[in-house]
């Protein structure tokens, strides 16, 4: 089951990555996501394992490990919740002189439905508070 959200934000993809490539912060601004902790050292690559404690209706805590990471392009991560599987994704495609933000996924196993559902509620609301903060704090400058 896939599940993906998007959304054009009025910014260059560097400017989006740089917030979505800060998960320590993203608790600030998706109200759904409660704690993200790198569990490797250093920057973003593949291999690199992040701990993402969410909450859309019950907590969930995943293990993610990031299969694919291209800088200011995509990333891919997968892990486990709920005994489903899930590969999840973000891409950032410039759009005349702003981006294309995608957040989205797929899911296999016992509750695939409900993590799908879940996923995509997730994915909605990630790329939506990423319009909001970027786009919000541009507004503010101008003034």
């Amino acid at each position: 089951m896939k599940f993906s959200s998007s959304v054009e934000i009025n910014a260059p993809p560097e400017k989006v990555f740089a917030l979505v490539d800060n998960l320590e912060g993203w608790p600030q601004w998706i109200p759904s996501i409660k704690k993200i902790d790198k569990v490797s050292d250093g920057p973003l690559k593949e291999g690199s394992r992040i701990r993402v404690t969410a909450k859309s209706g019950i907590t969930v805590k995943l293990l993610m490990t990031i299969t694919e990471f291209v800088p200011g392009e995509r990333g891919v991560m997968q892990g486990s919740v709920l005994g489903t599987r899930m590969t999840r994704y973000y891409t950032f495609e410039r759009v005349g002189e702003g981006t294309r933000l995608t957040a989205g996924g797929d899911v296999s196993g016992t509750l695939a439905f409900l993590v799908c559902r879940g996923g995509q509620r997730l994915s909605e609301e990630i790329v939506q508070a990423a319009k909001r903060k970027i786009e919000g704090a541009e507004s503010r400058e101008v003034r």
